[in-house]
């Protein structure tokens, strides 16, 4: 089992097979707006982009220790004052362990995917990998019963 699951982690993080494409936005969006979005697309991030580089990311996160139970005029206030700057960003070839030990390091659950000039791919979610690593040891699981 060991082996199995080195030889996971050491797949790229595109095997992961088709994901939720990222839901972006600028950095002028209202937070009104923002949350509206995450909430009608069901989703937990929002990506900033401005001329289509990755400047921020907007997560469910935010929403509550940002904003929660704070006097903000949602309707006015700015994405980009709330958001988190700089987020760390993997190419599709990073490793799915690797993608793991930042998202520990940096204590957060999802992570923006960009190809080699830094244009957006994809979100991926702890929740994404984890389904993706207990899909496969629960179908080997049920191979060898």
């Amino acid at each position: 089992m060991k082996h199995q699951l080195k030889e996971l982690l050491d797949r790229s993080i595109s095997d992961l097979g088709e994901t939720k494409r990222a839901v972006h936005c600028e950095s002028e969006l209202s937070l009104s707006n923002a949350i509206n979005t995450l909430k009608s697309n069901k989703i937990g991030s929002l990506v900033v982009v401005e001329n289509s580089r990755v400047v921020g990311i907007f997560t469910e996160r935010d929403v509550l220790m940002k904003c929660a139970l704070q006097d903000i005029p949602l309707g006015t206030a700015k994405i980009c004052d709330y958001m988190t700057k700089n987020p760390v960003c993997v190419q599709r070839f990073e490793t799915i362990g690797n993608v793991l030990l930042k998202m520990q390091d940096g204590k957060f659950r999802h992570i923006i995917i960009v190809d080699s000039y830094g244009n957006l791919e994809k979100v991926v979610s702890l929740r994404e990998i984890m389904d993706y690593l207990m899909g496969f040891f629960i179908t080997s699981a049920s191979k060898a019963a």
